[in-house]
């Protein structure tokens, strides 16, 4: 049975397939063994940390905004104990390993650390062990994680605290271009490579299923494939061209877009609200699209305090991720003073609408997010609004 896949495969590739399959099962089979003495561990640190209210986050060395997620949320909790004067203490975990090395230290935020509720990372699959581990201990999540397919795992105690990829192709779909035209818009996306690609390309595909007159074409971003997306544009002649990628290499795509030519217009994430793209591809970026959470009159005056605050405390401005994991960390922190949140399955009241510095924050039946989106446009190096909203 197993020699077509070697024959196909290579023995080498086979064998490295094997170990990894192996390496995988194993810590997750250590993370299992630590959730199996998970009331001891927990009645032992209930007894040694008296009242303290823990808030668990998985945040992989990895994780290209990983400064501006762990500066938000310690913000946050820093802010809730000086307005409380409650023990409120965040506990941050992750380490370079094979995937699921990341289950361990998910596994160990919930048995070592007795987190009452756990901050999922913006990664996919990240989340997915989080949700995992929710899924067996009735832990409540909110994920940082755009892909669809977080949201379709099962847990009833998942809260989104960000726009779905999918809601945002639609803002994009629905905006960017001008109606009425004679032909099919046609967009090309480039994405990150393998699964990550996957999942953010599936979904790209769904918000833009809506209308039948646009199409997109997918392209896996790597460091050597400048040629095949050059080769891509002559062929494709798209009309708007997403950059679905992390900052710094938004930037470096934006760059050699730019200097290949192409003058139509671009765009991607809401996430790229941030200085990491923009110093990076400086006048690259201008006219780059993004589309971001409308905020109403009191969400902006929270958020001009958050930044004052998140000025003084970093030495530097906010960016949307921060702004995003600092409401996550308020939001998790009044939820578990409710003693009817603090129970499974972590009912949230009825008409609940919490005001976070990113605005209203409201969830539907199966945790997303509500939001109402705008298009933000780069001018002389910051986002402005291209249109009110849709």
């Amino acid at each position: 049975m197993i020699t077509p896949l070697v024959q196909k495969l290579g023995l080498r590739r086979v064998r490295v397939f094997i170990l990894n399959a192996l390496g995988r099962t194993l810590l997750l089979g250590f993370a299992a063994t630590l959730l199996s003495n998970h009331s001891a561990v927990s009645r032992e640190a209930e007894s040694n940390r008296a009242d303290a209210l823990v808030i668990g986050v998985l945040l992989p060395p990895d994780e290209p905004q990983a400064r501006s997620l762990r500066q938000g949320v310690l913000l946050a909790s820093r802010q809730f104990k000086d307005k409380t004067g409650s023990d409120l203490r965040v506990s941050i975990r992750g380490r370079v390993g094979q995937w699921g090395a990341d289950a361990v230290e998910a596994a160990r935020l919930v048995t070592d650390e007795s987190a009452a509720a756990l901050i999922a990372p913006p990664d996919g699959a990240a989340s997915h062990l989080v949700l995992q581990l929710s899924g067996r201990t009735a832990v409540p999540v909110v994920t940082l994680c755009a892909d669809g397919s977080v949201g379709r795992t099962g847990v009833p105690w998942l809260l989104r605290m960000v726009p779905r990829t999918e809601d945002e192709a639609r803002a994009l779909s629905a905006g960017l271009l001008a109606t009425g035209s004679v032909h099919n818009q046609n967009w090309l996306a480039v994405v990150p490579a393998l699964r990550p690609g996957r999942e953010v390309g599936n979904d790209l595909i769904k918000g833009f299923r809506a209308s039948p007159a646009q199409t997109v074409r997918l392209v896996e971003s790597a460091p050597t494939n400048h040629a095949r997306l050059t080769a891509e544009l002559r062929r494709a002649e798209p009309d708007a061209i997403l950059v679905w990628l992390p900052p710094t290499e938004a930037a470096s795509v934006v760059i050699n877009l730019r200097r290949g030519g192409f003058k139509g217009p671009l765009a991607g994430p809401g996430f790229l609200q941030c200085a990491t793209f923009l110093d990076a591809a400086g006048t690259a970026a201008e006219s780059f699209v993004v589309p971001a959470i409308v905020r109403n009159q009191q969400a902006v005056e929270s958020w001009n305090r958050f930044a004052s605050a998140y000025t003084r405390e970093w030495g530097q401005a906010p960016d949307v991720m921060s702004a995003l994991s600092y409401d996550a960390g308020r939001l998790l922190a009044d939820l578990l003073q409710n003693p009817k949140f603090q129970s499974p399955p972590h009912p949230l009241p009825s008409g609940f609408c919490w005001p976070g510095v990113t605005g209203d924050v409201s969830f539907d039946s199966e945790g997303n997010r509500k939001v109402q989106l705008e298009l933000l446009q780069v001018a002389g190096g910051r986002f402005v609004p291209v249109r009110s909203s849709w």
